[in-house]
């Protein structure tokens, strides 16, 4: 019988699936370990590591700029003000496709080209990943509705408030107190890496004037906050803080009132003004004309705006008229005649007689006297030293400066800041040029002539001087010798500021105390000798200013000056239709202090005036001067010369207080 074919081994299916289940089993237990192993690795042993990156994705760090400290003049005006602003701002991590986003924000608020490179550029200096970018300053009620109402749409793109610099005086302090502007990529590569983090989500830095002298007190210490973000890049909530610390406060000896009116007695000229506080140092007021806005420089100024400064080559906006060198004229003419007292080569009694020139022994060319140029025509005849300052004599000068040679001359007068820049916290100013025999072989490989030291005596040829030292030495001469360094910070947050000086300037000696009042009573004859007919031995600003004003109450020591531009030969010095062009006509300047002679009050303020093209100093400068004096102490300081003298000075001490 044949045996039974069975169908299915059951047995041999059991075994075969009790063995795959084992697999199945080892092997779910296996994945079920890996699983929690790696659940213990991510959640105890790498806990931290993702925590922070987690957080990473949703908490940011980022600075908190501190408050630039405001600036004020001496009574408490604001000369720099912190304005609150709008702008849009890109995060750059935060955006996918930066030209699309900025072609649909530009069809919404019509960006120009300018706005479009400066973002560029600021994002190329941009150092903080997740850091927002200023696209646009100064957002529009408008414009801050359509980025509102588009929002969804603009990842990474936000409104953001912001304090900003704002200049109430514009063009009238714009050199003296300057600007800031925003940061660029030689400044940030020059900070070290402290100076670096307190400049994080800082866009601006002081850039001329007080702005960049006293940077570090105005700018503070900058802040740090932890923000949580959503996806889009908006802020949700501020979970951490560390506040910045405010800039200081700091007030200017600057009277804004002064400042003012310098700028207005300039009218139409172009030219600078200086005025300081011979008492202590103070810059009272520092006019450069014509200026321009500082504040089109803070928010990032346009280039079509910017061409337009730069391009201007005949009233050059960008120039500081104050501190850059012109040649003095003769307004140096009262120092060097105390320079001349001093080492005994004049006297009181000493006089000439000029015939209007001067010649070196043995040389044929005249130096002629401004007397060629008028109805005077034959000199000045017997001159002193004192009508030699009073009708600005040159003939005088020349001889003096001839026998002082130039090594005496550069000695003395490097004692008034001539060569040299005194002012403490105005160390832009250029110092000009006082020459000397070595100067010249530095500079020029050339040797000393004796016409050199002719043509430095009545403040020509090499010399050079700029309005800020004009002021300096006046205040110096005002203070008879005592010197008492410009400055222009007056205090910070309230509490007086008096600078360190590392290396204090020596006061100038001379060899009798009379000599500063014979040089003042010299210099008061300029402004207050009156015309005589026979002599002719008027004051060359006597006409300008005090016959104009036969009712001053107070007396101004002042001295006139002309500055060539180009030189003119003797020859049509001396023709009936000399015509010299605009921009070449001689420099006005004139210098000045008051009150002057006054036993019962010190001189209170020292001017110097300068006039481009203004051609002459005492007609033109000198009517200046007297506006800018007539202002503060008839003004400002409002002071009763006629109290004054009757209460012989106690009267000046209370209104001071």
């Amino acid at each position: 019988m044949a045996e039974k074919w069975q169908l299915k081994d059951h047995e041999a299916e059991r075994e075969l699936f009790s063995r795959r289940l084992v697999v199945a089993a080892v092997f779910v237990v296996l994945l079920f370990t890996a699983l929690v192993i790696k659940l213990v690795n991510l959640q105890v042993s790498q806990y931290e590591y993702f925590s922070a990156r987690s957080d990473g994705n949703r908490l940011h760090s980022q600075y908190v700029p501190p408050a630039r400290g405001l600036i004020f003049d001496n009574r408490g005006q604001l000369l720099a003000d912190n304005q609150p602003i709008f702008n849009l701002t890109i995060v750059r991590e935060q955006v996918v496709d930066l030209d699309e986003t900025l072609d649909y924000l530009d069809t919404l608020i019509d960006l120009s080209e300018d706005e479009r490179e400066q973002f560029n550029n600021r994002l190329r200096r941009n150092r903080v990943p997740f850091t927002s970018v200023p696209l646009r300053y100064v957002l529009s009620e408008t414009d801050k509705s359509k980025i509102a109402v588009n929002n969804f749409k603009l990842p990474g793109v936000a409104i953001e408030p912001q304090f900003v610099r704002q200049y109430p005086l514009k063009d009238l302090t714009a050199h003296s107190v300057g600007y800031v502007s925003e940061i660029n990529r030689t400044e940030l590569d020059s900070f070290d890496d402290e100076e670096r983090e307190n400049y994080g989500g800082t866009n601006h830095i002081g850039k001329t004037g007080i702005e960049r002298t006293y940077e570090d007190l105005l700018h503070g210490t900058v802040g740090y906050e932890i923000v949580e973000k959503n996806n889009r890049g908006q802020v949700m909530r501020r979970l951490d803080r560390t506040d910045p610390i405010a800039g200081k406060n700091i007030s200017l000896y600057l009277d804004s009132a002064l400042q003012i009116a310098a700028e207005e007695a300039l009218g139409d000229f172009r030219g600078a003004v200086v005025a300081i506080d011979p008492n202590t140092g103070g810059i009272l007021a520092m006019v450069s004309k014509p200026g321009f806005d500082p504040n089109l420089f803070v928010t990032g100024i346009s280039n079509k705006n910017y061409s337009v400064l730069v391009t201007d080559e005949v009233n050059t906006p960008l120039f500081d008229r104050t501190t850059n060198p012109y040649p003095p004229g003769s307004t140096i003419k009262p120092f060097l005649g105390l320079g001349g007292l001093h080492h005994g080569l004049v006297d009181y009694e000493f006089t000439i007689e000029d015939p209007g020139y001067f010649r070196l022994p043995g040389v044929r060319y005249r130096w002629g006297d401004y007397t060629l140029r008028t109805a005077i025509g034959g000199g000045h005849g017997h001159t002193n030293l004192q009508k030699a300052i009073y009708q600005s004599c040159d003939t005088f000068f020349y001889d003096l400066g001839n026998r002082m040679g130039i090594d005496t001359m550069h000695g003395f007068m490097s004692q008034f800041g001539f060569g040299e820049n005194f002012a403490i916290d105005v160390n832009y100013a250029r110092t000009g040029v006082l020459p000397s025999r070595e100067w010249k072989r530095a500079t020029r490989g050339e040797p000393w002539y004796p016409g050199d030291t002719i043509n430095s005596s009545i403040g020509q040829g090499y010399m050079w001087a700029t309005p800020l030292q004009l002021a300096t030495a006046a205040s110096i001469m005002a203070n008879k010798g005592k010197v008492i360094q410009p400055r222009m910070l007056k205090s910070i947050d309230g509490e007086p500021y008096e600078p360190e000086i590392l290396d204090p300037v020596s006061d100038v000696v001379v060899n009798d105390p009379d000599y500063w009042r014979y040089i003042e009573e010299s210099m008061s004859m300029v402004v207050h000798r009156a015309y005589n007919d026979v002599f002719r031995e008027y004051g060359t600003a006597y006409e300008a200013i005090a016959m104009e004003d036969r009712e001053m109450p107070y007396r101004m020591a002042g001295k006139s000056g002309s500055a060539q531009v180009v030189g003119i030969s003797q020859e049509i010095l001396q023709s009936d239709d000399i015509q010299v062009s605009d921009p070449n006509k001689d420099h006005a300047l004139f210098i000045s202090y008051a009150p002057a002679e006054n036993p019962n009050i010190k001189p209170q303020i020292a001017i110097a005036v300068f006039v481009e093209n203004g051609e002459h100093g005492s007609s033109v400068a000198g009517p200046i001067a007297k506006a800018v004096t007539d202002a503060y102490l008839l003004d400002i300081l409002q002071i009763d010369f006629a109290a004054l003298d009757s209460a012989g000075g106690e009267l000046f001490a209370l209104v001071d207080e």
